[in-house]
């Protein structure tokens, strides 16, 4: 996949993001949570549909088999393409759970839950934790036997997945915090207490600017983690063409460079938002001081840098190796 065409599928997919965390402040009851989407709109259009009368009705039903039968048809594409694999046979499994969350989603006050407004969200992750882990057995299987080609092919998808990761984290569960955040400090009433409210504050804007600064310090090691990917994918072009080229010694270079500002800004960035805290406390509505350490990005960074020292190493060998001949 082109580089423009990667940016566009992950813009339209933060766009999706942001309109989704915005109807969930302004219409909660039919966008409770990104884990039910899209089983929770569906089930309440099947459901308007269905009381609509008996045509409506008729097509609801329609509906709703040919939804829940995806999977099995992604098994026939499968199959008719050749590449059915053993583990294609959960496809099954997925069209049955498919039939009960659409069943649940457009029936919600049937699902049995003793804690109110969490059935749509966990039919969701329900589903969801199946088809990911359909998805990763899948690959594997895969690449278990596949040759370099292939093994390329699936490693600049698995990047593409990556980023699109990157991006939910970022405007999906980032900005659902904030303005959950955002929300608290406009319903909280008076009084300390020790989640990290004071009492008294001067400046309620100050603490909606904090709110936001410590926003952007969280998605920082989630922005870096996007420019490592793309850099990675770059570099991983570059070796296919030429392993020991010029543009993968260079891009490799950059790649292990960026990987090691990515941190120390990353670090720096924390440090600094919590030292302007503790200088604006008495302003400040809510506190969010804390040792924030993004042990996921950090791991991700030195795994990424650790690879590209090794690529290096192995460039530099090669050169030194031609000299000699």
């Amino acid at each position: 996949m082109k580089q423009k065409e990667m940016i566009s599928i992950l813009a339209a997919e933060a766009a999706v993001c942001v309109v989704f965390r915005l109807l969930q402040v302004n219409a909660s009851i039919a966008f409770s949570s990104l884990a039910a989407f899209p089983f929770e709109q569906t089930g309440y259009a099947l459901r308007t549909l269905s009381l609509s009368g008996a045509p409506g009705n008729a097509a609801a039903i329609l509906l709703y088999v040919g939804l829940s039968l995806l999977p099995c048809l992604a098994w026939l594409i499968l199959k008719k393409k050749g590449k059915l694999l053993s583990i294609d046979h959960a496809l099954y499994g997925l069209s049955i759970l498919l039939f009960i969350v659409h069943y649940y989603m457009i029936n919600p006050g049937l699902f049995p839950t003793a804690v109110p407004r969490t059935g749509k969200w966990m039919l969701g992750c329900m589903f969801y934790s199946a088809l990911s882990g359909y998805l990763v057995i899948r690959v594997l299987s895969v690449c278990r036997r596949a040759q370099p080609e292939t093994l390329h092919s699936v490693l600049q998808k698995l990047l593409i997945f990556l980023n699109m990761v990157f991006v939910y984290l970022i405007f999906g569960q980032g900005l659902g915090n904030l303005l959950k955040a955002i929300q608290n400090v406009g319903s909280m009433d008076s009084g300390p207490v020790m989640s990290g409210f004071a009492q008294g504050a001067q400046s309620p804007g100050m603490t909606y600017l904090f709110l936001g600064l410590g926003y952007l310090i969280d998605l920082l090691p989630y922005v870096f983690d996007m420019g490592i990917v793309f850099l990675a994918g770059r570099m991983l072009t570059a070796l296919k063409m030429d392993r020991y080229g010029d543009a993968s010694v260079e891009l490799t270079s950059r790649l292990a460079g960026f990987c090691t500002k990515a941190l120390g800004i990353t670090a720096a960035a924390d440090v600094g938002f919590n030292l302007l805290q503790v200088l604006f406390c008495s302003r400040l509505s809510q506190v969010d001081l804390e040792i924030h350490v993004p042990v996921i990005s950090i791991i991700f960074v030195l795994v990424v840098l650790l690879f590209a020292r090794y690529l290096q190493e192995d460039q530099k060998l090669k050169r030194e190796h031609d000299l000699i001949i």
